[in-house]
C-alpha cells in the first residue's frame, strides 16, 4: 500500500514536471512561421525559427519580424531598417544566441540559432536591409 502511495507521488510529480517543461518550451516552428505569414502587407523572403524564437525578413521593404525569447505569447514585432541598431550573435551552450537592438524598444531582442552559418546568413541580411540593398 505504501509503494502504491510513493509510485503516485512520483508519477503526479513527474505530469508536473512535465508540465513545467512544456509551459516554458515556447510556440514551435511552425507556430511562429504561421504568425510571420499572418503578418499584412509582410512578404517574407527568408525566416527563421528555433527554441521558441524566430525571425523573418521582408528584404524588398527593408524590414524585419522578430519574436524573441521570452515574448513567445506576444505577436511580431515589425522593424524597419531605421530603428535597427545593432545585431549580433556568441557561441552559447551548443547553439547562437543573436540579439537585436532597437531604437523603439528598452531591451534587445533574443534569437536563438542551432548552427553558426545560419546566424552568419542573418547578419548579412541586416546588413543589406540597413544599407537598402
Amino acid at each position: 500500500m505504501l509503494l502504491l502511495i510513493v509510485l503516485a507521488v512520483m508519477g503526479g510529480g513527474l505530469v508536473l514536471a512535465l508540465v513545467a517543461w512544456l509551459a516554458t518550451r515556447g510556440p514551435s516552428e511552425h507556430e511562429i512561421f504561421r504568425r510571420f505569414d499572418a503578418l499584412e502587407g509582410f512578404t517574407i523572403t527568408e525566416r527563421h525559427a528555433y527554441e521558441g524564437s524566430g525571425i523573418a525578413a521582408d528584404e524588398a521593404r527593408g524590414r524585419v519580424a522578430v519574436i524573441g525569447k521570452g515574448l513567445e505569447k506576444h505577436p511580431p514585432v515589425l522593424l524597419a531598417a531605421k530603428d535597427l541598431v545593432a545585431w549580433r550573435y556568441q557561441a552559447k551552450d551548443q547553439r547562437f544566441e543573436m540579439t537585436v537592438k532597437s531604437r523603439r524598444h528598452a531591451q534587445p531582442f533574443l534569437i536563438l540559432f542551432r548552427k553558426r552559418a545560419t546566424a552568419d546568413e542573418w547578419l548579412k541580411i541586416f546588413r543589406n536591409i540597413v544599407e537598402g540593398r
